[in-house]
Order: structure tokens, then sequence, then C-alpha cells
């Protein structure tokens, strides 16, 4: 895994092996605080770390994954494995596996492999060189981010 500088993680989330996280991406939450209460400025609102965890405050990002520089990543998204997410994108929803997404918001633009064969042998691969997997672990064993 490689997470460049300036990168900026502000959410509980799993990475899988062989991540590449480029220059000042930011992971960040999508709820962080409340918009909707009347009378309250959202400065005294609601924020994520006075209510439950839920979904939309989590990342998975799966094993040989690429986000590019300056992309930003909101809470409660999945990135499968061999996906690309392109410089300056904004993942606002999950990215399927081996996808290539671009763009604000974040659209697919392309898959990494030709055909599903190939897909397959690729992830049989990874499987031969991994140490662990975040879609097939438990989450007491999985690192945190």
């Amino acid at each position: 895994m490689s997470i460049g500088p300036g990168s900026l993680v502000e959410v509980d989330g799993q990475l899988g092996d062989f991540v590449l996280i480029a220059r000042n991406v930011q992971i960040v939450g999508r709820n962080d605080h409340s918009i909707d209460e009347i009378g309250v400025p959202i400065v005294r609102g609601l924020w994520v770390g006075d209510r439950p965890q839920s979904e939309a405050d989590t990342v998975l990002i799966e094993r040989d994954v690429w986000v590019g520089a300056a992309a930003i990543i909101l809470g409660g998204v999945t990135i499968g494995e061999g996906s690309v997410v392109g410089a300056g994108s904004v993942v606002t929803r999950d990215v399927p596996p081996y996808t290539i997404v671009a763009g604000v918001p974040a659209s697919a633009v392309g898959k990494r492999f030709e055909s599903e064969d190939e897909r397959r042998r690729h992830s049989e691969a990874l499987d031969a060189l991994s140490i662990k997997s975040p879609k097939k672990q438990s989450s007491e064993s999985e690192p945190r981010v």
C-alpha cells in the first residue's frame, strides 16, 4: 500500500493489498455535520462524532486500486478490486471491480481489462500475492484506517 503526501483520511474504513493512493487524495465523510436542524447554525449542529456510526461513515477500498491525485472519495463508498479513480474525480457512489472512473461526480469511462476472463485471471494472481483481502476477512482482523 502506498499513500501519497498530503492525503487525508477522515473516515473509518478498510484498504486492501496493493492500493496506490496518489498525493492530495481526500477520503472524507458524507454526513459529518447536520444541515437540517432548524434554528441551529451548522457549526453547532449534530456532528458525526456525536451520533452512532452508519454505513455512510465508512469507506472500503479493495485490493489493487489506484486512486489518482487530488481525488475525493466520500463516505459510504466501496471501490471494487482492480479499479482506477482518475485524478481530480469525486467518488460519490460505489465503483464496480475493474472499472475506471473519472469526473465530477465520478462515472465509468472504461474497464481495466478487456474480458471477464482477464479480470478473473488477474484476481486469481492477486490471491497468490495477497496477505489479506477486505472482501474475504472478518472485520475483527481487518486493518482500520
